[in-house]
């Protein structure tokens, strides 16, 4: 951690004329009235980001205003590197001939962060233990050791901190003094087996815990060809007890990062598997996320109406948004990596640039495209199909010719519907974390962090840092920062 010395000039400007002891004291209560409206106008933007992400949907949106420019408050750097669960992707496809590929289950690369008042929390994976710090000043307050890493963020609820272990374990401690109040494993008969350099449970809790109508929601799991847990415990006690509570083995999973939740689905993330989709009620299994080769990954996104978006992990990288649990309707949105939706815009990094757009008709537009271009797919394999045939006559071919062409006439008419969408762009090699903070957009890259306005995508501000800015959390006035390096940056206003 820096050390920061606060420097105060003692000597003032002389003043111009002479101030009488009247005037003295109605400058000093018109001081003290300013600080006070602007002590409120501070904290009537405060607010709380107690989740991966800010919430369950993982939407990464707050109403908190940061006061630009902002200023390096602290930095707290990790004597080792953040030890992934899973190696790192290789440096290049040869036979696809991609290099620069996606790591599909990068989840735990970063010392990811959550802040409620003036406290932050995060899980460690080097010395497996989550640690509560001073948000004004960097110094540690506590620290819970568990026999595992810590990789997913914790969640805070209620005055208590959950989070997850390799050990098997998933613990509720005090949010104030880190005093454990319970813990609870699902594996009745778990054994240890070796994992980098470490004894880990066969049955890990890589998902963290979510918090939502009084119950902790979360996963244990390890091999697709081991039965893994899913659980909706008692948040309060710790235990499969009262309504809406369950503890379901299932099969052919690999739980692992942040789970998402709407009001009435869960959705968990599988790394190299599609995503999986569940009942919050009684945990009822609802199908998987995908087709093909397109699912996958460890990005997970839900709209306010349910719209959930997942992260391919694939080569070139690409995100796929689904209408939501029931509906198979999907959009590829290929080359992207990140997306985040604030009706009536969403922001999407995609190649080497940030564009934002009119969302509702974007999604719209291009579910329409996707749609076409399916109906294109099929008339085109009947066409195949017809011709082959032995029996055929010339009116079918003609009528499937014309229909062909009708599509492709509306796929050309979508295109550039799609493309009036658009409200601006700006260039943007990589982006790596995405946060709305009321009305700036900020955007984590390689040693960089940088606000945009949302209104023309003009820079507003930027930060150099050490490494790639994977974590960003926004909360109280303050910019949180977690890196691949181990380094977690504090920013505020001076």
């Amino acid at each position: 951690m820096s050390d920061h010395k606060y420097n105060q000039d003692s000597q003032s400007a002389p003043l111009h004329g002479a101030l009488t002891s009247v005037s003295l004291q109605r400058l000093q209560q018109v001081f003290y009235f300013l600080l006070i409206v602007l002590n409120y106008n501070l904290v009537s933007h405060a607010t709380d980001w107690p989740t991966y992400q800010h919430d369950n949907r993982r939407s990464a949106v707050t109403s908190d205003k940061l006061i630009l420019p902002l200023q390096q408050i602290w930095m707290r750097q990790s004597e080792s590197l953040p030890r992934p669960a899973w190696a790192r992707p290789a440096k290049w496809d040869a036979y696809a001939e991609v290099k620069g590929l996606q790591a599909m289950r990068n989840y735990d690369h970063a010392f990811y962060t959550i802040a409620v008042d003036d406290s932050i929390w995060f899980g460690s994976s080097i010395d497996d233990a989550v640690h509560c710090i001073d948000a004004n000043t960097g110094q540690e307050r506590w620290a819970f050791f568990t026999d595992g890493a810590v990789r997913i963020t914790p969640t805070w609820h209620a005055g208590k901190v959950y989070f997850g272990s390799d050990d098997g374990f998933v613990y509720c401690v005090d949010a104030t003094t880190g005093t454990l109040i319970w813990k609870y494993q699902p594996a009745e008969n778990d054994r240890l087996i070796p994992n980098n350099g470490k004894l880990i449970s066969s049955w890990p809790c890589r998902t963290g815990v979510l918090i939502q109508e009084g119950k902790a929601y979360f996963g244990a799991s390890l091999l697709p060809w081991q039965p893994s847990w899913l659980c909706a415990i008692n948040a309060e006690s710790g235990k499969v007890e009262g309504s809406g509570t369950f503890k379901l083995s299932v099969s052919k999973m690999t739980m692992e990062a942040s789970m998402l939740a709407s009001a009435t689905d869960l959705y968990v993330l599988q790394g190299r598997s599609f995503p999986a989709m569940f009942q919050l009620a009684d945990g009822k299994f609802k199908g998987v996320s995908g087709e093909g080769r397109q699912g996958g990954g460890v990005y997970g996104y839900l709209t306010e109406d349910a719209d959930f978006v997942s992260g391919l992990g694939s080569l070139r990288g690409a995100l796929v948004l689904h209408k939501n649990a029931e509906h198979p309707q999907m959009v590829i949105l290929e080359g992207a990596n990140r997306i985040l939706i604030s009706d009536p815009f969403a922001y999407l990094h995609s190649g080497k640039e940030i564009s934002a757009f009119d969302h509702p008709q974007y999604l719209a537009l291009n579910r329409r495209n996707a749609a076409l271009h399916a109906q294109l797919s099929a008339l085109k394999t009947d066409l195949v199909k017809k011709l082959k045939a032995k029996v055929k006559t010339k009116t079918e071919i003609e009528d499937l010719q014309n229909k062909i062409q009708d599509t492709q006439k509306n796929i050309q008419q979508v295109v550039p519907l799609i493309k009036k969408c658009l409200r601006w762009r700006v260039p943007f090699a990589e982006v790596h974390s995405f946060v709305l903070a009321s009305d700036i957009l900020l955007a984590g890259g390689d040693n960089t962090v940088v606000a945009i306005d949302t209104t023309n995508g003009e820079t507003l501000w930027h930060a150099n840092i050490n490494g790639k800015a994977l974590g960003l959390t926004v909360a109280n006035g303050r910019l949180f920062v977690s890196t691949d390096t181990g380094a977690i940056y504090c920013f505020a206003t001076n």
